[in-house]
């Protein structure tokens, strides 16, 4: 009788490991990264960075870029800064008026620099 029993066991474990083996299935995920949906907290990137290149708008520092291509609210810094497509251009000087001293009757003005279409100096 022991002899039955234990083989009885040992057939039921056998069966029951056999079973579990055959009602595993396999799940594949796929991910993307970053996703394409969602909100970070931080983004960094090692390479060029593409940002609605088709359609859509940009804002950094806000969730409202209304209807400009990119909208920053808040301080810019940068080191240079291109306008349009005028890569080749000459030199150019702007100036305008810093302050006006109504009580003195003067005027005083700056410069900027634009080179290649890139502000340069702003005095």
């Amino acid at each position: 009788m022991q002899k039955s029993f234990n083989f009885f066991y040992a057939f039921l474990l056998v069966i029951l490991g056999f079973g579990a083996t055959l009602m595993a299935e396999d799940i594949t995920l796929t991910t993307y990264y970053p996703a394409p949906y969602g909100a970070y907290d931080e983004l960094t990137t090692t390479g060029n960075t593409y940002l609605a290149t088709t359609s859509g708008n940009v804002g950094i520092g806000t969730t409202d870029p209304g209807t400009y291509r990119l909208k920053v609210t808040g301080t810019v810094n940068a080191t240079a800064y291109s306008v349009g497509t005028t890569a080749g251009a000459a030199t150019t000087t702007i100036t305008y008026v810093k302050t006006v001293n109504f009580g003195a009757m003067t005027v005083t003005t700056g410069t900027i620099t634009v080179t290649n279409g890139i502000v340069t100096v702003i005095n």
